[in-house]
């Protein structure tokens, strides 16, 4: 498998922040090929990771993993350019005992791999990846108005994915 320098390198970001490495976010390698299928909450308010999170698990999404961001912003280069897709897994402690997770945004038309910091509320603008548990799920969007949850679902690929795949993700 690949490494998460590698991975980074693969996703062709302009801007990659200088902590997401091998060090700090070891890409984990699972033996046989997974199925991850990937949903997006959105919210027509702001929220915290905490509310977002209660959202995903009534609805039975479950947390996404670092990976997926990797894998994410490799095979989907474009999602992350009409908003901010959050993935929070499984927040790395970072400088000052900031919890961060891994976030894929656009600055002026460059795609962006950064951090974002776990404890910090979300604005309206963000998306949330969750992972929804393999045959679950359909093909459709869904909204849901007790929040206005939206699901979009879209699929990241690793290693040894079949690109035309479209409904679940390989690591």
């Amino acid at each position: 498998g690949r490494s998460t320098e590698e991975l980074v390198e693969a996703g062709n970001y302009a801007y990659a922040h200088s902590c997401v490495t091998s060090e700090n976010f070891p890409a984990r390698h699972f033996g046989a090929r997974r199925v991850r299928e990937i949903i997006l909450l959105e919210f027509d308010h702001d929220v915290t990771s905490a509310e977002a999170m209660a959202e995903a698990a009534q609805l039975g999404l479950e947390p996404p993993m670092y990976e997926d961001a990797l894998y994410f912003g490799i095979e989907y280069p474009d999602v992350q350019r009409e908003r901010p897709v959050v993935f929070l897994h499984d927040p790395w402690f970072g400088f000052f005992g900031r919890r961060d997770v891994l976030c894929l945004w656009s600055n002026a038309g460059r795609r962006e791999l950064g951090l974002e910091g776990f404890d910090d509320p979300w604005s309206r603008n963000y998306r949330f990846a969750f992972v929804s548990p393999q045959g679950r799920l359909g093909a459709q969007e869904r909204f849901f108005s007790s929040r206005r949850a939206i699901w979009r679902r879209w699929t990241s690929s690793g290693p040894s994915a079949k690109r035309s795949v479209r409904e679940w993700a390989h690591m």
